[in-house]
């Protein structure tokens, strides 16, 4: 039963995002919050009505995990942000150029300030997306479910090959101008480093079980790559972005970009190890069993 229920969900997953391309392309992105909504919503009904299970163990807990969540979530996306973003920018492989008609949007206010303003508030309006969307529906409730399938390196690797394909249609839909005008490669490619983005985020989410951390780390870097520094491989949904970036020196930056890749998951290894270890020096020997942090 449970087994048919998630296979079920993922159908339902695809068949959602598979609509986009559909949808006039003024409609595109309100139909794809409207979706991202109904896949959380789905994701609950699915754990309280067809499992019985509880809604608050797909991560909503307000407690000591919660608090190292965000605190890791934070730490990972200020490090990420400067390997990805700073770095090739630093060493001249990428450039960024200011967005004229957002500048004169703006008229007297910086865009150095405009910029500061959107990435505070633009993730407080992503966050509710973010805990009750995407990562509701990838981390807080099919990530587990495939765990206790398929056990967590196996739940990581399905959960992003899942991830990745599951953006698809978005480049011929919410994306459109972007890497599907690149060729069939390049949005293999960024399928690809979707799926791979993901897997820091699940091995956070099975260190703490909560959604706090990994929803803010989401939410960040989406509103970076969207409203701050737009990509052009992202086309109509980074347009309006203050800055555009264009790459300089495309083989080192893509070099760079997956030796980064890597580098997050190795990081955030460490950062889950020093949770586990700082948890069990902190919980009494007697209490451990009472408030683990589960690997």
């Amino acid at each position: 039963m449970k087994n048919r229920v998630v296979a079920g969900y993922v159908l339902f997953m695809f068949a959602a995002m598979g609509v986009t391309p559909f949808v006039p392309a003024r409609q595109s992105e309100n139909y794809a919050s409207i979706m991202i909504f109904a896949l959380g919503f789905a994701a609950i009904f699915c754990q309280k009505v067809l499992h019985k299970e509880k809604f608050l163990d797909m991560g909503f807990r307000l407690n000591r995990n919660a608090v190292l969540g965000v605190l890791t979530g934070l730490l990972f996306t200020g490090v990420m942000l400067a390997f990805f973003f700073w770095l090739p920018l630093e060493l001249g492989w990428v450039r960024v150029t200011p967005n004229l008609d957002m500048q004169a949007e703006l008229k007297e206010l910086p865009l150095g300030v405009a910029a500061v303003v959107v990435m505070i508030f633009g993730t407080l309006l992503m966050l509710p997306a973010g805990l009750f969307g995407e990562e509701l529906a990838f981390r807080g409730y099919l990530l587990p479910k495939l765990e206790q399938r398929f056990g967590a390196l196996t739940a990581i690797l399905l959960n992003a090959v899942i991830f990745g394909l599951w953006h698809l249609p978005a480049y011929y839909s919410i994306y459109r101008g972007g890497a599907a005008d690149q060729g069939a490669g390049a949005v293999a490619l960024m399928l690809l480093a979707h799926g791979v983005s993901v897997i820091p985020v699940c091995i956070l989410y099975l260190t703490t079980r909560e959604l706090y951390g990994v929803s803010i780390y989401h939410c960040l870097v989406d509103v970076f790559q969207y409203t701050v520094v737009g990509s052009p491989e992202l086309g109509e949904a980074a347009k309006f972005a203050l800055y555009q970036s264009e790459t300089i020196n495309k083989p080192a930056a893509d070099a760079l970009g997956w030796a980064g890749q890597l580098l997050s998951i190795a990081l955030m290894l460490g950062l889950c190890w020093i949770i586990k270890r700082w948890v069990k020096r902190a919980v009494p020997a007697a209490a451990a069993d009472a408030a683990p942090v589960e690997a």
